[in-house]
């Protein structure tokens, strides 16, 4: 994976991972995480899809912009 932090395919129950985000900060990875299992109960970025996220990391708007605005190589401590 290049350009996706992950990806899910519902129809399947798989999720992807890339493996970049394994250097990102734990609450990066969980908010990643979080969406793609989102995605298994709704496969659209939806209002039941936001609410899922929003009950499970109700943060999760905040983190989202945080990992966005971050390179997909690279992470600096």
């Amino acid at each position: 994976m290049r350009t996706k932090w992950g990806s899910c395919n519902p129809a399947k129950g798989i999720i992807w991972l890339n493996s970049e985000l394994a250097k990102k900060p734990k609450r990066m990875i969980d908010y990643v995480i979080v969406h793609e299992l989102a995605h298994l109960i709704s496969p659209k970025h939806d209002r039941l899809f936001a609410a899922v996220l929003d009950r499970e990391l109700p943060t999760w708007r905040s983190i989202r912009q945080e990992l966005n605005s971050l390179p997909l190589a690279a992470w600096e401590d």
